[in-house]
C-alpha cells in the first residue's frame, strides 16, 4: 500500500496499550527485512533514515526504495526521517517524500530548541507531514558505559515536556528517561515512574530512542507506562553484521554479494519480528488501516488533497 504518515499509528499505539516498532535501515537488505517483518507480522512499521545514512546512500535513493516496497505490501509504512539535526536535511527529506519526520534540537539550549522546532512544525505540518521533537537528551554510549550519574543529568522532566509540547506543536515527542544510543548490550531499565508522569502531562505519542540497549522487561513495562514508538538502530547493524561474518567465515571463498546478503537480511528480519512482538504490535496493522481509510475517505468527499 502507499507509504502513510507516522499520526494515526502512534496516536493509536497510545491509546491502546502497544508501541509501533521504528528501525533504522542503512541499505536494501536492511529497509527490505524490515518491511518484510512487519508484513509476516501484519504490524504497522516505520523505516527510519538517520542524517548518517542519507550522507551514505542519498535521501531520494532511500525514499523510493521504502515507498516501493511499501507499496508491495498490505500494512502501513512510514518513511521517516531520524533525529534530523540540520534544518536542510530536514527539508531534502520532507522534498524526497518522507512521510514523518524528526527535528532533534536536544543539543541546543531549552529555548533555542523550542524556537526552531516550531519553525519546522509549522513547516511540517503546511505539507501534511507530522513531526517528531525531543526534549531532553539521550547520551551516547560509543565512548564508553555510563554511570547513573551521567544518565540523570539527561532525563526529561515532566515539566519540561509540557512547556516544549504547547510551545512546538509536534505531534509526537522524544523523552529522555535511561536508555542511551549505541549501547552494544541489553543492560539498562528505564525510570518507568517518569514515563507515567510525562504522559499525565503531554498529551501525544512518547517516543523512546535507545532501545538497544533496553532490557526486554523494562521496555515492555515502558511501552505500558505510555511509549508509543520504539527505535532500534544499534540492534539491527549487530544481527546484520555478525550474520554476514559468520557466513564469509564459514564460506571464506564466497564472493556472490547476493549470497551473503540474503544471509544478513534474513537474520535482521529475525531481529525486527521479535522487536515487534515483544511492543504487542503483531496483528495491529488492520485497525490502523481502518482509521487511515476512513480519514482518506471522509477528506475525499470533501473534495480536498489526500496526503497519507
Amino acid at each position: 500500500m502507499p507509504l502513510v504518515t507516522s499520526k494515526e499509528m502512534l496516536v493509536y499505539a497510545r491509546e491502546n496499550g502497544f508501541a509501533v516498532g521504528a528501525f533504522n535501515a542503512y541499505n536494501m537488505e536492511m529497509v527490505q527485512a524490515i518491511i518484510e517483518a512487519a508484513e509476516e507480522e501484519n504490524a504497522p512499521v516505520i523505516v527510519q533514515i538517520s542524517e548518517g545514512a542519507i550522507a551514505y546512500g542519498g535521501e531520494k535513493s532511500f525514499a523510493a526504495l521504502i515507498k516501493v516496497l511499501a507499496e508491495e505490501v498490505t500494512v502501513p509504512v512510514v518513511c521517516h526521517l531520524d533525529h534530523g539535526v540540520n534544518f536542510f536535511t530536514v527539508i531534502k527529506a520532507l522534498k524526497a517524500g518522507f512521510t514523518s519526520l524528526m527535528f532533534d534540537g536536544s543539543s541546543l539550549t531549552f529555548e533555542e530548541n523550542i524556537e526552531k522546532t516550531k519553525k519546522i512544525a509549522e513547516i511540517a505540518h503546511a505539507a501534511g507531514i507530522p513531526l517528531e521533537g525531543e526534549i531532553g537528551k539521550i547520551p551516547d554510549a560509543a565512548k564508553g558505559p555510563l554511570s547513573p550519574e551521567e544518565v540523570k543529568k539527561y532525563l526529561t522532566t515532566p515539566e519540561e515536556a509540557l512547556e516544549f509540547y504547547e510551545k512546538t506543536g509536534v505531534d509526537s515527542l522524544a523523552i529522555s528517561v535511561g536508555s542511551a544510543h549505541r549501547m552494544k548490550v541489553q543492560s539498562v531499565q528505564l525510570d518507568i515512574d517518569r514515563i507515567v508522569r510525562i504522559k499525565e502531562k503531554v498529551k501525544i505519542p512518547l517516543v523512546l530512542h535507545g532501545a538497544s540497549g533496553v532490557m526486554d522487561e523494562s521496555l515492555v513495562q515502558a511501552v505500558k507506562a505510555g511509549i508509543s514508538k520504539v527505535n532500534f538502530a544499534t540492534e539491527l547493524n549487530k544481527a546484520f553484521t555478525y550474520a554476514l561474518r559468520k557466513e564469509l567465515s564459514n564460506n571464506p571463498d564466497l564472493v556472490d554479494v547476493r549470497k551473503y546478503g540474503a544471509t544478513a537480511r534474513e537474520n535482521v528480519k529475525k531481529t525486527v519480528k521479535e522487536k515487534i512482538q515483544l511492543l504487542n504490535a503483531t496483528n495491529k496493522a488492520p485497525d490502523i488501516l481502518k482509521i487511515i481509510n476512513k480519514r482518506s475517505f471522509t477528506r475525499e468527499n470533501k473534495g480536498g488533497a489526500t496526503i497519507e
